[in-house]
């Protein structure tokens, strides 16, 4: 036999061997603590095999599903009950569902926040805009800031992780506004070529998070009969600047009902 050929098979051999004598790795223990638990899934929630991230993913569960726990394995899985023993871990699976909390929430457990913000677009806009208008045109409990000439609207906008104002209206030509309560809609008056025209608006969110006002009628013959004219009656100087948390404070107080209401149907 060749000495090249012995030198292979040796080498073969020494790997052979150590194949054989390497520890095998090491699975993840299986002592399990028994418990019964009714918890909730969270978003795009995967439910493995067995209690290892390695292992097979059998499938993802929505969010607010109804959980059947039947254990904890040491490492931190939850063993659940799908027709069947499978594995989540910890971090996915919730003691409660956590309703989101609603734009009138918001406002008010971060009024000292809300007030500044709109405190800063007063101030930027009072070269330009002597009087404005407070007045919840979104039906969500928190009102809306309205400029002057009828242009702009803006709204405190809240994610989750910080506030801000955005502009839900804006238009190049001067509109009054008109608020009818009674069906909920916002509508604008204009005049082009001696002619007064009327228009109809809703909240639109298919494009932005906090949304926007568009047009979707020229026809607001049956909401006039209650909409009463948006004033701009507030004066935007230090002093009502000043006072805006307590303005502010109060409006939040008034609408609180109707926000409730509106989150109980």
């Amino acid at each position: 036999m060749k000495k090249g050929t012995k030198k292979l098979i040796f080498a073969v051999a020494l790997l052979v061997i150590a194949i054989a004598h390497t520890t095998p790795a090491r699975a993840y223990a299986l002592n399990i603590i028994p418990m019964q638990l009714e918890m909730y899934s969270t978003s795009a929630t995967p439910v493995y095999a067995s209690p290892d991230v390695f292992s097979p993913i059998v499938t993802y569960l929505d969010r607010f599903l109804n959980v059947r726990v039947t254990g904890i394995t040491e490492n931190g899985f939850f063993q659940v009950d799908l027709n069947g023993a499978f594995y989540i871990p910890g971090a996915y699976l919730v003691p409660k569902v956590e309703k989101e909390k609603s734009a009138y929430q918001k406002a008010h457990e971060h009024l000292d926040e809300f007030t500044e913000v709109y405190r800063k677009q007063l101030e930027m806009m009072e070269g330009y805009c002597k009087n404005f208008a407070l007045k919840d045109v979104t039906g969500d409990g928190v009102p809306e800031l309205i400029d002057e000439a009828g242009k702009e609207i803006y709204s405190y906008y809240d994610d989750g992780e910080f506030g801000r104002l955005v502009i839900l209206y804006y238009s190049e030509n001067p509109v009054t506004f008109y608020y009818s309560k009674n069906n909920n809609r916002l509508l604008g008056k204009y005049r082009w070529n001696d002619k007064d025209y009327w228009e109809v608006y809703t909240r639109d969110t298919t494009l932005v998070p906090w949304g926007q006002f568009k047009c979707t009628s020229t026809d607001a013959s049956p909401y006039k009969g209650s909409a009463s004219t948006i004033e701009r009656d507030r004066k935007n100087d230090q002093e009502t600047r000043n006072d805006l948390y307590n303005i502010l404070h109060e409006m939040l107080g008034l609408g609180k009902e109707h926000s409730e209401e509106e989150e109980n149907k």
